[in-house]
């Protein structure tokens, strides 16, 4: 059997340390419903036990909305930090993430980016997976969309990260993967913007949805025909957050990881669902400003209606 090199340091990733490392961080990271999904995760990575007691994982004193770990942070104010504080239109229902992002994440992120490297989609994959577990009720989520790339990069690229992270985190947990959205406008990498506002207007209007788009339930929507009639607005909005509907109710029968209550028949099921409508995830590699997952959330919005929650993941914060 072929031993398992680390891909973070190369090394050997079955050792008599591991288990209990990854015993130890599993407690950690979960809660009692969540422990088995996030074990497996975890013992699955490719990775060995110094580098993965390593890690930056984020603590639990984070801001409410951004999920930016707070141990740092000088001004909070109603469990907020200062970024989301002074953010008057809030698109997104909440972001999370795993892990800070240090000059080593840094590193490995851009190996991923840029050389594409099979191993570490896994790896960032099954992060991002033990991400959705830690943070989220993953029975409401009707879909996942990656946030897209502009057509002119991904064609120097070769390929979307927010992709490859998606379809990994829909194995997962089981959850389907949707494109939704298109890259509009091609901008500035935003390692190469300086300041919050400028990032902000760069990605204004940045995305659109995409006609392609089928939804949950197998609906294929097209251009957003939206005119002044009202009635034919709330007509579309009221028939794509039904076929969202239908995969909620669908969905949430079928994981596993939820409640024993899963095993009734779906009549039991609709008569027992909490009122609410269902959710969309948006998946990134990286939070920083948040212009760019806010920018995706403005578009779904407009397009799906006020109504529909969107929440967001990414690895590093």
């Amino acid at each position: 059997m072929k031993q398992r090199t680390c891909v973070t340091c190369g090394g050997r990733v079955h050792t008599p340390k591991r288990e209990g490392a990854v015993r130890e961080l599993a407690v950690r990271l979960s809660r009692p419903a969540t422990y088995p999904a996030i074990y497996r995760l975890l013992h699955s990575l490719s990775v060995c036990a110094s580098c993965l007691e390593s890690l930056p994982f984020i603590g639990e004193e984070i801001c409410r909305q951004c999920g930016r770990d707070m141990r740092a942070e000088r001004y909070i104010s109603e469990g907020r930090c200062r970024d989301c504080v002074r953010e008057a239109d809030e698109p997104l229902q909440g972001n999370r993430s795993l892990l800070r992002y240090d000059q080593d994440g840094k590193s490995m992120l851009s190996l991923f980016k840029y050389r594409g490297d099979e191993r570490l989609a896994d790896y960032y994959g099954t992060l991002l997976a033990i991400a959705a577990f830690r943070f989220y009720t993953l029975s409401g989520f009707a879909c996942i969309a990656a946030v897209p790339l502009h057509a002119r990069r991904l064609q120097e690229r070769g390929f979307n990260q927010a992709d490859l992270l998606a379809a990994r985190l829909g194995r997962a947990t089981g959850i389907p993967v949707q494109p939704l959205l298109r890259r509009t406008k091609e901008t500035e990498k935003l390692s190469k913007q300086w300041g919050r506002a400028s990032r902000q207007e760069s990605m204004r209007e940045a995305f659109s949805w995409d006609e392609r788009a089928v939804l949950p339930g197998g609906a294929c929507v097209g251009s957003d025909s939206r005119g002044d009639d009202h009635q034919n607005l709330t007509k579309q909005i009221a028939a794509e957050i039904g076929f969202l509907l239908g995969s909620w109710f669908s969905l949430r029968s079928a994981i596993s990881h939820d409640s024993p209550a899963n095993t009734a028949s779906p009549s039991n099921h609709r008569k027992t669902l909490p009122a609410g409508l269902p959710k969309i995830l948006l998946v990134d590699d990286i939070y920083t400003t948040g212009s760019t997952l806010r920018s995706c959330a403005r578009t779904l919005r407009a397009h799906l209606g006020p109504v529909c929650k969107i929440y967001s993941l990414t690895m590093y914060e």
